[in-house]
């Protein structure tokens, strides 16, 4: 069978599932998209917005775990739990416990990176073919911290400069140059000159979405509750109805466990909860991302404003939000 006549269904409609559909496409396959929402619905709505191909420091190090009760106890900090799913994690935990090791640590940063090297091209590419209209700027990605966590920050410096990860160290007044509407409670940081920001990025995804389907693509707006196979094909299943593809995509983030354990695939998956807030009318304060390394939280200027994004919270896909307190700017 020749690669057009070949089907591909992809199973979540967010940047992973979209880009995996044009790129697909490209190839010249027939691609069909799912999504029990419409496109950009969840989390490639409400992301950072961060395009950080430096991103290859992983969370399995071996200083995360000393770190772990005090981000827990701390009100403030960059992780959080609802107690009742604790005891479903357990396994999961145990998993990445075991993985925070030099040597784990430094495989995985190794597989990112090799990955992470390719992301902007591959971003071009897709963005040649749509009117971006201003929704990415090139101004960099600024880190900033204070000298608290040291021995962390300087393990995520070794870490890139093995890797050959560009990255240039900026002291404090290199950090005010930059965004001198910060305050400087900040004692250091790294700048990543060529890394970009999305102004808005559910808009981009739509673009990409909607060039998609100008080429050809399928997308149903259908929950896919069971995947099995017919005669080696995979199978699609809804309520009532079934498809036959030759080849399936599942790229529906922390969904993706549900239907990858009935193809009896074992993969130690859990979800991983984020949050952001929009201060209307103060994008304007910064020129780009500023990440605070210590708290885990950063800003990012976009259309709807000043986006502050944080928080990164166990407790599995059926509990509800928490409520966040944010005092205002």
């Amino acid at each position: 069978m020749s690669e057009k006549n070949l089907k591909i269904g992809i199973i979540g409609a967010g940047i992973q599932g979209v880009c995996n559909a044009l790129f697909l496409q490209k190839k010249g396959f027939q691609v069909t998209l799912f999504d029990r929402e419409e496109p950009g619905s969840a989390a490639s709505y409400g992301n950072a917005g961060h395009f950080s191909p430096y991103a290859s420091v992983p969370l399995n190090r071996p200083d995360v775990i000393a770190d772990v009760p005090s981000m827990l106890i701390s009100s403030r900090g960059p992780l959080a739990l609802k107690w009742n799913y604790v005891p479903k994690m357990i396994p999961w935990f145990a998993r990445f416990i075991l993985n925070c090791r030099q040597e784990k640590m430094m495989h995985t940063a190794k597989n990112m990176h090799q990955i992470l090297d390719l992301s902007l091209p591959a971003f071009d590419e897709l963005f040649e073919e749509i009117d971006l209209d201003g929704l990415v700027e090139n101004n960099g990605i600024l880190y900033v911290w204070t000298d608290q966590n040291m021995k962390s920050r300087e393990l995520e410096i070794r870490i890139r400069d093995q890797l050959g990860v560009k990255q240039q160290l900026v002291n404090k007044k290199e950090i005010h140059d930059l965004e001198p509407n910060l305050k400087p409670f900040y004692h250091g940081g790294v700048f990543y000159d060529y890394a970009r920001h999305a102004r808005n990025p559910r808009k981009i995804l739509i673009k990409l979405f909607e060039n998609f389907v100008n080429k050809g693509g399928k997308f149903l707006k259908l929950n896919i509750q069971d995947i099995d196979f017919d005669e080696e094909k995979p199978v699609l299943r809804t309520e009532t109805q079934r498809f036959i593809f030759d080849k399936l995509v599942i790229a529906c983030g922390a969904f993706s466990k549900r239907l990858t354990d009935k193809l009896h695939e074992n993969i130690p998956l859990d979800t991983e909860r984020g949050y952001h807030v929009h201060f209307k009318d103060y994008d304007h304060l910064i020129s780009r991302p500023i990440v605070y390394a210590n708290r885990g939280f950063g800003m990012t200027p976009m259309e709807q404003g000043l986006r502050v994004v944080g928080t990164v919270e166990f407790g599995g896909l059926e509990n509800s939000p928490s409520n966040l307190k944010v005092s205002s700017l």
